[in-house]
C-alpha cells in the first residue's frame, strides 16, 4: 500500500468522525482542545500538553516523559438567511463532532521532543431547506467542507528557556454542495439565463502544509512564541457532479460529471503570543495573528466533465465569487490555579470577518467575530480531564451586490450566524527514565 493511500485511509477515518464545522477564524477552529478552547484559543506562547502541537510546535520541547491528549468538541451553529424572496429562514440544527488525539515523547536525556496529532481542523457546513427560488420554485441550498490531519512534530530545545518545533500537516479534505439541486428552469427567449441546479458530491484529496514555531522564556515569569504555518497545497477532484437539465430541450434528464473543484484552500496564517504568569496562580497570555485569505480563497470554480448523456454539454464550470480578504484574530485569555488539583479559565477571541459584504453568500458563511469563552479541568494522580464552553456571539451580514454573476440570492441577501462550542478532554503523562 503507498504512502499516499495509507495517508488516505487514515484522515478518511477522521473525516468519517468529523462532520463539517462551522469553524469561527475563517475555517479554522478558534482553538484545539478543552484547554486552549477554555482560554479563547490562545496557545502561542504557552503549552497544554500534547495538542500544544496544532498551535505552537516548539511548546511540546517543555514535556517530559510520554504525553496523551483525548478530546472532543462538540459544535452547535444557528444560522437565518433572508432575501428578496424568502422572509426570515432559519438553517438546519447540526451538531458537529470534532474529534482529537495527539501522543508527545521527551525526556531529560534528550534535548529532541517528538509527537504526532490527529485532528479534525475545521471546515464549514450550511444546510437551508424549502427556500424560494427566483425560478418559482421550492429548494435547498447544501454545503460541507470537512479537514482532518495527520501531524508528526519534532522540536529541539536550547536548554530550558527557548527551543524551537516543526508540524508536517498531512490531511486529506472534502467537498460537497447543493445549489437549487432539484430546479431546472429553461429560458427560451434568452438561453444563457437557463439555470440547472446542481449538486456536487465526493470531491477531495490530500492537504498538506508545513507550521514551525519558536518559544522563549526570557524571564522566569514571561515566555514569547511565534508561529508561521504555510498555505495548504489543497486538492479536490475524483468528485461527481449532477445537473438537472431535465426542463432544457433535447436532454430531458440529469446529468452527472467528473467533478473537481478549484481555488478553494486554506491560508496561510502568522503569530505572535506572549505569556505571564502573574502569580503563581494567575497565568494571562495574549495571541494576535494574521490570516491569508485573500491568497488562498478568491474565485472558487467547480468543472465537470465527462457526461453520463449523449448530447449534453461537454463541459460546465461553475464559478462562485468569494473574493475573501486577509484576517486580523486577537485571543485574550487567562487561566487560575484554584486548587492543587482545579483550574479555571476564560478568554475572549475577536477574528475579523474574513467575508466581504459583496460576496456574501448562505453557502459559506463563516462571518462569526466575537467569541467568549470559559473552562475547567480536574487533575487526579496522572490524569487531568478537560471542560470547556466558548459561545460565538450573533454576526449579521447584508450582499447589496446587485451583480447575479455574484451575489445570485439579489439585493438584501443578509445572513445571521452564531454558535455554541462544548469541548471535553482528557489528558495523561507516563514518566520516563532520565539521566
Amino acid at each position: 500500500m503507498t504512502l499516499h493511500r495509507r495517508l488516505s485511509l487514515i484522515a478518511g477515518l477522521a473525516l468519517a468522525l468529523a462532520a463539517p464545522a462551522l469553524a469561527t477564524n475563517g475555517l479554522y477552529l478558534t482553538g484545539y482542545g478543552a484547554e486552549t478552547l477554555g482560554r479563547g484559543g490562545v496557545n502561542v506562547a504557552i503549552s497544554d500538553r500534547t495538542l500544544g502541537l496544532n498551535s505552537n510546535p516548539a511548546g511540546i520541547a517543555q514535556l517530559q516523559g510520554n504525553h496523551y491528549t483525548l478530546g472532543l468538541a462538540l459544535l452547535a451553529p444557528q444560522l437565518q438567511f433572508e432575501n428578496a424572496a424568502n422572509p426570515p429562514t432559519d438553517g438546519e440544527d447540526r451538531y458537529f463532532p470534532l474529534p482529537a488525539f495527539a501522543w508527545v515523547r521527551s525526556g531529560k536525556d534528550t534535548p529532541w521532543a517528538f509527537g504526532v496529532g490527529f485532528l479534525a481542523q475545521g471546515g464549514m457546513g450550511a444546510t437551508f431547506n424549502n427556500l424560494n427560488t427566483f425560478f418559482g420554485t421550492r429548494d435547498q441550498t447544501y454545503t460541507q467542507v470537512r479537514f482532518a490531519t495527520i501531524s508528526p512534530t519534532v522540536a529541539y530545545s536550547f536548554g530550558d528557556d527557548a527551543a524551537l518545533g516543526a508540524t508536517l500537516n498531512l490531511g486529506w479534505a472534502d467537498a460537497a454542495f447543493r445549489f437549487f439541486p432539484n430546479t431546472s428552469f429553461f429560458n427560451a427567449q434568452n438561453p444563457a439565463m437557463s439555470f440547472p441546479g446542481v449538486k456536487m458530491e465526493d470531491a477531495g484529496g490530500l492537504q498538506t502544509s508545513l507550521r514551525v514555531g519558536g518559544w522563549w522564556r526570557p524571564l522566569p515569569s514571561f515566555t514569547l512564541g511565534a508561529i508561521y504555518q504555510t498555505k495548504t497545497d489543497s486538492t479536490f477532484d475524483n468528485g461527481k457532479l449532477q445537473a438537472n437539465f431535465r426542463n432544457f430541450p433535447g436532454l430531458g434528464q440529469a446529468v452527472t460529471y467528473d467533478a473537481k473543484m478549484d481555488g478553494f484552500t486554506f491560508a496561510a496564517q502568522a503569530g505572535v503570543g506572549v505569556g505571564v504568569r502573574a502569580t503563581n496562580r494567575l497565568l494571562l497570555a495574549l495571541d494576535v495573528k494574521r490570516y491569508f485569505w485573500d491568497d488562498a480563497i478568491d474565485t472558487i470554480t467547480v468543472t465537470g466533465t465527462n457526461p453520463d448523456v449523449a448530447g449534453a454539454p461537454a463541459r460546465v464550470e461553475l464559478p462562485f465569487v468569494f473574493n475573501w480578504k486577509d484576517q486580523w484574530v486577537v485571543a485574550l485569555g487567562g487561566e487560575y490555579k484554584a486548587s492543587d488539583t482545579t483550574t479555571l479559565r476564560a478568554g475572549y477571541n475577536w477574528g475579523e470577518s474574513p467575508v466581504p459584504d459583496d460576496t456574501l453568500t448562505p453557502l459559506f458563511p463563516a462571518t462569526v467575530e466575537h467569541h467568549l469563552s470559559v473552562g475547567a479541568s480536574w487533575t487526579h494522580g496522572a490524569r487531568t480531564w478537560e471542560v470547556a464552553l466558548e459561545r460565538a456571539l450573533n454576526a449579521s451580514q447584508t450582499n447589496h451586490n446587485a451583480n447575479p454573476q455574484v451575489n445570485p440570492f439579489g439585493p438584501g441577501a443578509r445572513v445571521d450566524h452564531s454558535q455554541w462550542t462544548l469541548a471535553f478532554g482528557v489528558s495523561w503523562a507516563k514518566a520516563r527514565g532520565g539521566r
